[in-house]
C-alpha cells in the first residue's frame, strides 16, 4: 500500500494518538466473591499481552513509515527545500529590519541644526548642564529603506514559490508500507 507525504503525517500522527490510549492493565482485583480467581487472573495476563502486543505493533509501524518518510524526503529533495524557506526567514528577519525605519534626516538640515546650536549665545542648558546641540537621525538613506521594502516582497514571493513546491512534493511524494503494517493501520481504524 501506498501514501503520500501528507497522508503519511497525519498517520503518524493518529499512530501516537492510539499508541498513548492503548493501557497496559498489570494487576487485576479479585475478591471473596470472585468465582474464579485463576480465570481472571489469565484473563488479565492475557488482555496484557494482548495490549503489549498492540503497542509493539503500532511503534513498529511508527517507525517503520518514519524511516521510508525520511528516506522520501531525502530522495525528494525536501529537506532542501525547508533548509531555503529557513534561510529566506533568517535573511527576512534581517532585512525587514530596515524597513520600518526613517530615512536619515537631510545633511544640509543636519548641519544648519548645529551651526544653529553653536551660533546661540543663550546657552539653554539641560538638568544635567550639558547644551541641546545634539542632532540624532538613523544612519539609512530612503533608497535604502525602499529597496530593502522590495527585497522582503521578493523574498515573500520566493518563500511562497517554495511552500508551494514543498506542498506538491508532499502531495506527490508516496512510500510504501508494508502489509503488516497497512494491516496494524486498517486494524486500528487510522487507515
Amino acid at each position: 500500500m501506498q501514501i503520500n507525504l501528507r497522508k503519511a503525517n497525519a498517520v503518524q500522527s493518529e499512530i501516537k494518538k492510539a499508541l498513548s490510549g492503548v493501557r497496559l492493565e498489570a494487576s487485576v482485583t479479585v475478591t471473596e466473591f470472585t468465582e474464579d480467581v485463576e480465570g481472571t487472573i489469565n484473563k488479565g495476563n492475557a488482555d496484557l499481552n494482548a495490549a503489549l502486543q498492540q503497542k509493539r505493533r503500532l511503534i513498529g509501524a511508527l517507525f517503520e513509515i518514519r524511516s521510508a518518510v525520511g528516506r522520501a524526503n531525502a530522495g525528494a529533495g525536501i529537506g532542501d527545500t525547508l533548509t531555503a524557506i529557513e534561510q529566506i526567514d533568517q535573511e527576512m528577519s534581517v532585512v525587514s529590519a530596515l524597513t520600518g525605519l526613517k530615512a536619515r534626516t537631510a545633511l544640509t538640515e543636519i548641519n544648519a541644526r548645529i551651526e544653529k546650536a553653536k551660533a546661540n549665545t543663550n546657552e539653554r542648558m539641560s538638568l544635567y548642564g550639558d547644551r541641546l546641540s545634539a542632532v540624532e537621525t538613523t544612519v539609512v538613506d530612503q533608497a535604502t529603506v525602499d529597496s530593502a521594502k522590495a527585497e522582503v516582497k521578493q523574498m515573500k514571493r520566493a518563500k511562497q514559490a517554495l511552500q508551494d513546491k514543498l506542498l506538491q512534493l508532499n502531495v506527490n511524494t508516496l512510500i510504501e508500507l508494508s502489509a503488516e503494517t497497512a494491516a496494524t493501520l486498517k486494524d486500528e481504524g487510522i487507515l
